[in-house]
Parts: C-alpha cells; structure tokens; sequence
C-alpha cells in the first residue's frame, strides 16, 4: 500500500469512457461463460475494469500502480458480435488506497451492465519481486 503517496488525492469525479465493438473472441462461448455468441460477462467485467484505469492514468505517479479488488456487476442485456459498447466508469470515492469506481456499460440500444469497482493503489518500489 502506499498510504504516503498524494497521486489520487484529486480523482474523485474523474470520468472516461471507451468504445469497444463486439468480437467473437468477447462471447461467452469464446471464454466459455456461456452458450450463446453474446458478449461475455467476464468481458464487460474487463472493459469496465479498462474505463476504471483510463480515469486515473494521468494522475497516478509513476511509483504506483492499481489493482483489482472488488467487483460489483450485473449484465442487464445481451451484446451481440457487431454492437458498439460504450464502457464508462466514474471515481466516486478515495479512501486511503482504496478507490472506488461506479461503472455502465451501454449500447445505442439499451444499458448493457453496471455496478461497482474498487481498486487498491499499490507502491510499486515496495510490491512484492
């Protein structure tokens, strides 16, 4: 953890949103989630966890770094292969090294999926070689 380090001090309500398309290697028989050529869960995870990293990149020092820690999610509707998804995450808070992302996922058709993630900051001249 890093509790020293100020780089996320002023991120809370920092937003990006990225655009993907829908491939045959995001479906849920591709990553074997599922049965049907719709966009994975475990993809939109991945896409909601992009938006959370493209908020923060150009206030993040270069001695750290996030990772993963917690994730909310619900897939509310289907993507099919073509479809434009529009993944888009807001900094809602930060507490110490904890910081937390609302995100949604949307098409032109309908809200695609959303929730909650939380990353950790870590120093990386102290994470573990």
């Amino acid at each position: 953890m890093s509790n020293s380090c100020a780089c996320l001090d002023n991120v809370v309500g920092n937003t990006a949103t990225l655009e993907f398309a829908v491939a045959e290697t995001d479906t849920a028989i591709a990553l074997g989630s599922g049965s049907v050529c719709v966009l994975a869960t475990p993809m939109a995870i991945a896409w909601s966890e992009a938006a959370t990293t493209s908020t923060i990149e150009s206030a993040i020092c270069s001695n750290c770094t996030t990772v993963g820690y917690q994730i909310e999610f619900s897939h509310l509707s289907p993507s099919l292969v073509g479809e434009l998804v529009y993944s888009k995450a807001i900094v809602e808070s930060v507490s110490g090294d904890r910081i937390v992302f609302a995100v949604e996922l949307s098409s032109g058709k309908a809200p695609v999926g959303n929730g909650k993630i939380t990353r950790v900051r870590v120093d990386l001249r102290t994470w573990p070689k």
